[in-house]
């Protein structure tokens, strides 16, 4: 996880758009990683997970409005969809084994990404 997290921040650095290639690559990578490992992890890693669904979700919806006509508007819906689908339940999950509300994810999100 500390890997795809890196990768993000560093992407988050970035002054142009990665390419779909790289994007659907990472997008990919980091369903792998939830996939296997998701029920172990930790507050601290969940809460760095719940930063990559959030920013994922929202690129791939602003890249969506951009590429409608294109053939990877639909690819990038999806992947909206299925990061705002992981977004929700790692906050529930937060929520419930962690007793934290809203705010508070938001808040450690934005101390997580406060660098960045």
């Amino acid at each position: 996880m500390e890997a795809l997290f890196a990768k993000l921040c560093e992407y988050l650095q970035m002054e142009d758009e990665i390419p779909y290639a790289e994007f659907a690559a990472y997008f990919k990578d980091v369903l792998a990683e939830w996939q296997k490992n998701y029920q172990q992890y930790d507050k601290e890693t969940l809460l760095k997970c719940q930063s990559i669904a959030s920013v994922v979700a929202a690129n791939a919806i602003d890249r969506g409005k951009e590429s409608k006509k294109e053939a990877n508007g639909k690819k990038f819906k999806k992947m909206a969809e299925k990061m705002t689908f992981w977004a929700q339940a790692i906050e529930l999950r937060l929520e419930k084994e962690h007793n934290m509300t809203k705010e508070q994810v938001d808040a450690e999100i934005d101390r997580l990404l406060a660098d960045v």
